[in-house]
């Protein structure tokens, strides 16, 4: 197939009198002066195409109301409604083109933040976004991402299509199986970040965005937006508690955004922020790859691992990736620095990888074993379980969610250990014993028997 060329002949990617034509010809196998219309020989085809804008670019440098109405249906994709969302909603064209009279004329600012405290894995702040700034992000990141995707490694698994978790376990699976049957033994060095958004220095993390961004032709309007998200910290923009004292307490206080250090902190919990992380560790991952010419590297967000035949290699990169991070980044590494053989184990994701196996990490478990049993003891009476719909449909995510992790880890074995000490979740899982309910009306009563 040839270039595909505009109705005036100019080739795809041009453009004519300074704009870019509406339609162009594509052309198959010949000048484009015949067009042999036979489905049986279909070698000579003129056919015209239309030129359709991606979502999110800007025409004429300015923002449309068609962009950002394609950035709130994906911000309200697949997500519970909240009552910020609602009240959005309800005037959602007044409020979109409230947003695009704002970012036009560079007035845009984030509204204040949403801060509620996760407790899983450990007690965390998480930071919800206003709902317009969630359209905002969904109209900004992903112009960001197109102009990095292609500079990120291969290997940075973190908020990225096609990569997350399972992928990274199952990479570094893949490099430890190739250490360790090569020449057997291997070790793994495994790293983390120590208070990792609350430590990234905006200055440094804008002054990398503008030089790329500037060279990549983003307009001024997506310019002025990604300023605006690092320009001032989310204490000056402000902080709306959704949490009692008790449960705030549980945080550090060095983990507080309250308290990063002078021009640090990025919000946990906000697209914009996944993604600048990516962008500030990207930094990290081309002087592992290039400098230290490390062949085996997996990195998710903060937590990577590297993996070798040799303990002294590993021993003299984590010293250099320690000065790099300090003097580059402003970064430093927790103590816990993990520098073992591969036959230990490495425990990464929810998941401890061996040579010959992988397991669940007991931590995941003790977690499924609480909720399973907290639910049990308020449900289940004897062989009757009663409920709403919405309680049963909460058992079914909850069973379906850790299934699912333990998937992709060789724990078949497991699971059918759980399903006997546990009998009653045997109906989850399509065993020989069943429930007999119905879902519609409440309460719903379930009653548990053997088949």
């Amino acid at each position: 197939m040839t270039t595909p060329r505009y109705l005036d002949g100019c080739v795809a990617g041009s453009q004519v009198n300074g704009k870019a034509p509406r339609a162009f010809w594509q052309v198959y196998g010949n000048n484009g002066n015949v067009n042999y219309d036979n489905r049986d020989n279909n070698n000579g085809v003129v056919r015209p195409c239309r030129l359709v804008p991606r979502p999110g670019e800007c025409k004429g440098g300015k923002v449309s109301v068609e962009a950002l109405h394609h950035a709130w249906r994906a911000a309200r994709r697949r997500k519970q409604p909240s009552r910020n969302q609602l009240a959005f909603e309800v005037r959602w064209m007044d409020r979109l083109l409230e947003l695009q009279q704002q970012l036009n004329a560079g007035t845009w600012k984030p509204l204040p933040t949403t801060c509620f405290i996760a407790s899983r894995p450990k007690a965390r702040e998480i930071h919800a976004p206003d709902f317009s700034d969630r359209v905002v992000h969904h109209w900004l990141v992903p112009q960001l991402e197109a102009i990095y995707e292609p500079r990120f490694i291969f290997d940075s698994y973190s908020n990225r299509k096609g990569k997350g978790t399972h992928k990274a376990v199952e990479r570094l699976r893949q490099f430890v199986r190739e250490v360790h049957s090569g020449q057997g033994g291997g070790w793994y060095l495994q790293l983390d970040v120590k208070n990792f958004f609350p430590s990234i220095h905006r200055p440094t993390l804008w002054a990398m965005l503008k030089r790329r961004l500037t060279r990549a032709g983003l307009p001024e309007v997506g310019m002025r937006a990604t300023h605006a998200l690092l320009r001032h910290p989310v204490q000056v923009q402000g902080i709306r508690y959704r949490c009692t004292e008790a449960e705030r307490a549980r945080v550090p206080m060095h983990k507080r955004l309250e308290n990063a250090p002078t021009g640090c902190g990025l919000p946990i919990g906000n697209l914009s922020s996944q993604f600048f992380a990516n962008v500030y560790l990207d930094k990290l991952d081309q002087f592992v790859k290039h400098v230290l010419k490390a062949k085996r590297y997996v990195r998710f967000v903060d937590d990577f691992v590297l993996v070798h035949h040799d303990r002294a290699v590993l021993a003299e990169w984590k010293e250099r990736i320690e000065q790099f991070l300090v003097s580059e980044l402003r970064l430093q590494l927790k103590d816990d620095v993990r520098l073992r053989p591969l036959s230990a184990g490495c425990d990464f994701l929810g998941y401890v990888v061996y040579p010959t196996h992988t397991r669940v990490r007991r931590r995941v478990l003790s977690h499924a074993a609480e909720k399973l049993e907290a639910w049990r003891k308020e449900h289940l009476q004897g062989r009757v379980a009663t409920g709403t719909p919405a309680d049963f449909r909460h058992l079914q995510s909850v069973w379906s969610s850790y299934t699912g992790h333990m998937r992709h880890a060789n724990a078949h074995r497991l699971q059918q250990t759980i399903l006997r000490r546990q009998p009653w979740l045997a109906p989850l899982a399509n065993t020989r014993r069943r429930f007999s309910h119905r879902l519609e009306g409440q309460p719903v009563r379930i009653e548990v028997f053997h088949g």
